[in-house]
Order: structure tokens, then C-alpha cells, then sequence
């Protein structure tokens, strides 16, 4: 296998490891299974029918669910070597799933397919193509003279001893198809009663994809609308009003400076634009040392740390810290990367960070929820974060949170919070200003 046109998804190539993958650009290797095979373990057509019609409905893993069905292909005299499943998503950058499965490297690779790749010129001479765009069956003999003629893909199958290749639609996912592919290594490929058979289970096997695609979808939708933490609550089954729980964490609240001054001079494309570069450099930082997003509000954004993921809650809070001074670094990466287009004003932020308990849970109407946190903690965090701008600087945090994290911290003596009478003790990370 080569890095060329050829790598949709994947083909066995040549290096120290046996069978080594690549992949084209925009198709990134997820997790991989290995396995197996056990030859000597014969199936029939109705051992595999029986298990799509009742075990086979219990697989809570559309990786598992591929790998088991491929093996049993095989185990079945069918001659499958090589098999492989594409399907559609919703998912804002990933565009398609697949699985790879062939008997040559003893490999299940589940991979995740970009924009980037499907709009490729590479996947349009392939099968693939025919079968995801307009729903065709795809039959090519692999065999004799004529290998010339074929594509990189096909031309590498042949190489590798494969006799036939198909591929077929499964379903359709709003104008596209889900794929399955196969591939025989069987002189003469795969005859008519096989094909026939094949072609009834590949429509049970269909809907056992419907349901794993299901599933993903609800959980990517979830996942990204809501964050990690909320959605995999609300995926676990919290979806009640009043559903949730006190948690301890670490409460992120940050604000970008003068976007009322953007909006006002600024088209509401551009605006989002802007808001999304802004938003990019916060959110990464926070995920990137373990914290959870958890709203965009305007142009401000709310996180969390929760204390329970981390060992200590000194941990919690350097994490906190250290995502706070990667956002700032890397904002001001972004206004020097974008200094030479004279339609950008620098961008800034304030973030005021506090330690304390929170509501984590659903709050709203009976017919429409919200997952989010509420609490004096939330409020105090976003008051700490209000006095950035006046205090000039860029990292604020309360008492606590100082406490947690000792002497990295600088005093700044006791503010007035909105809405608090009593002065709160606040500080700042040394060298942050305005």
C-alpha cells in the first residue's frame, strides 16, 4: 500500500510491520482491533442469519458488529478476505465512519473520513464513489489480463491475489448511501447462489447498521451540543427537569473584551467568524488540560473543571490555571498570525475563575431543558471575571482557587464583587495584564 489515490480507506503495503495501513489525508485511524480468524470454525449461511436475528442485536459496538460479522463471512466457505463498511453521520467534522476488516493483516480498523477526503479526486475514482453518490452495485473481476484498465485500488487487490471486489449500497442516509464492500481471494470470485445468499444478509446486516449509526448520531450530537460531561449525562438517561446532582468543580467564566464595539462595526458574518477563531483557542485550551465546556453565551464562554475528575483538587485548579494561560498564549498567537489583514482588531479576554459547588443538571420548561450548572459559584466566577477590565488584567480568580494553587498566584487585595456586599479576596497569575 502507498500513500496514493489509492488509500480509500485503507490497503495492506510493504514496511517491518507485516501489513501496515496508511491512510489518504483526512482519514484518521480511530481504534484498531485485532484478531484472530480461526479457520478450522465452519458457519453456515443460517448460523450467520440466526445470529444477525438474535445475538447479534445485544452488540453494543459497531466495531464488534463488523469484525464478527466479517469473521463469520469467512468462516462460512463464502471466500470474504476483505471487508469493509462506510456509513454517513451527523458530526461537525466528521463526515463519514468506516471499518476495515482483511484477513492478510488480521486487522478491524475503525476510521473516521473528512469533507477533505470525500471532495478528493482520489475518491472519485473510486468504487467507493459510485456506490455513496448514486446507490450502484459494483462488481469488478480482478482476475486475468485486464488489470491494466483498473484503478490504483483495484490494481493493488489484484496485486494481492484478490480475484473479485464488490460493492453494494446498504441504505441511504439523506441523499448518500452507507457501503459495504468485499473482496474474495477465491479463484473465480464469488458464484451466483453465493451471491444471492451474501445479498440477503447484507440486508439484515443493514439494519444492525441503521441501529449503530442511530446511536452515534444521538451521541455526537449530544456530545457536541452539550459537552462531554452534560452529554454523556443526558445519553446515560439524566433527561428529567430537576435531574442532576451537586458537584465540586472548578468554574471557568470568560468574556471577549469590545465585542460590543465588534458588532457594532462589523457584518454579522464576520462577526461569527471572528466569535468562532475566539472560541477555538478557549475551548481547545480547556479540553486540551481536561476541563468541560459547557455554554457559549454571546461572546462569553462558561467551563467547568470537576474536582472528582482530578486525583486532588490542587491538580483541578492547576489544570484550570494552566488552560487559562494556554488560552491567553494562543489568542495571542492568533492576532500576530492574523496582524497583516488590516480589517482584524486584536482580540483579548478576561477569565475569572472560582472554586466552589454547583447544580449540574436540567433546568427548564416541561417542554424544553437545559443542561447546564447554576449556583452562587457560578455567579461569583463570573463576577471575578468582570473585574478584568478595571483591575487590567486578564486572569482573575477568587480565594479558593488561589488557596488550591499557593504561591504562583498574586494578591490583589479585597474587591467589591457586583452584587456582593462583603469585599472578596482576589488575585491574578503573575505577568497576565490587559
Amino acid at each position: 500500500m502507498s500513500n496514493g489515490p489509492s488509500n480509500f480507506p485503507a490497503e495492506p503495503g510493504h514496511s517491518e510491520d507485516p501489513y501496515p495501513r496508511n491512510y489518504a489525508p483526512g482519514v484518521r485511524l480511530v481504534q484498531r482491533q485485532r484478531f484472530k480468524l480461526d479457520l478450522e470454525k465452519r458457519t453456515t449461511p443460517e448460523d450467520i442469519e440466526a445470529w444477525l436475528l438474535g445475538a447479534a442485536s445485544k452488540t453494543t459496538s459497531a466495531h464488534a458488529l463488523v469484525a464478527e460479522f466479517a469473521a463469520q463471512l469467512s468462516q462460512s466457505g463464502f471466500g470474504v478476505d476483505r471487508f469493509s463498511v462506510i456509513v454517513g453521520t451527523l458530526h461537525p467534522q466528521v463526515r463519514r465512519y468506516g471499518w476495515s476488516w482483511n484477513t492478510k493483516d488480521e486487522i478491524c480498523d475503525e476510521i473516521q473520513v473528512s469533507e477533505e477526503t470525500l471532495s478528493s479526486p482520489e475518491y472519485r475514482d473510486n468504487p467507493m464513489y459510485r456506490v455513496i453518490e448514486y446507490g450502484e452495485t459494483v462488481r469488478i473481476n480482478l482476475s486475468g489480463n485486464t488489470t491494466d484498465t483498473l484503478s490504483p485500488l483495484m490494481q493493488e487487490l489484484a496485486a494481492a491475489g484478490f480475484s473479485e471486489y464488490v460493492a453494494l449500497p446498504l441504505s441511504a442516509q439523506d441523499e448518500k448511501y452507507n457501503a459495504v464492500t468485499f473482496a474474495t481471494t477465491t479463484p473465480g470470485g464469488f458464484d451466483r447462489g453465493q451471491w444471492n445468499t451474501l445479498k440477503r444478509l447484507f440486508d439484515i446486516f443493514g439494519l444492525h447498521v441503521e441501529r449503530h449509526i442511530a446511536s452515534r448520531i444521538a451521541e455526537n450530537i449530544s456530545l457536541t451540543y452539550l459537552g462531554r460531561a452534560a452529554g454523556q449525562r443526558v445519553i446515560s438517561g439524566t433527561i428529567r427537569r430537576g435531574d442532576g446532582m451537586p458537584i465540586q468543580a472548578i468554574v471557568w467564566s470568560s468574556d471577549l473584551r469590545d465585542f460590543s464595539g465588534l458588532s457594532e462595526r462589523t457584518e454579522n458574518q464576520t462577526v461569527v467568524e471572528v466569535l468562532n477563531r475566539y472560541f477555538s483557542v478557549l475551548a481547545d485550551s480547556v479540553i486540551h488540560n481536561g476541563g468541560d465546556v459547557l455554554k457559549f453565551i454571546g461572546d462569553g464562554m462558561l467551563a467547568m473543571f470537576p474536582l472528582s475528575d482530578y486525583q486532588t483538587p490542587k491538580l483541578a485548579a492547576q489544570a484550570a490555571a494552566s488552560a487559562a494561560m494556554q488560552a491567553v498564549e494562543n489568542l495571542n498567537a492568533l492576532n500576530e498570525m492574523m496582524a497583516e489583514d488590516e480589517a482584524w482588531r486584536p482580540l483579548r479576554t478576561g477569565i475569572g475563575l472560582h472554586c466552589g459547588e454547583v447544580f449540574f443538571g436540567n433546568i427548564g420548561s416541561t417542554r424544553r431543558l437545559d443542561f447546564t450548572m447554576i449556583g452562587e459559584a457560578v455567579n461569583i466566577a463570573s463576577r471575578v471575571e468582570g473585574l478584568c477590565k478595571p483591575l487590567k488584567q486578564t486572569i482573575l480568580m477568587s480565594d479558593p482557587v488561589a488557596k488550591l494553587l499557593g504561591k504562583e498566584t498574586v494578591a490583589l487585595g479585597p474587591q467589591t464583587l457586583k452584587g456582593i456586599e462583603k469585599p472578596e479576596p482576589v488575585f491574578a497569575l503573575p505577568l497576565q495584564s490587559a
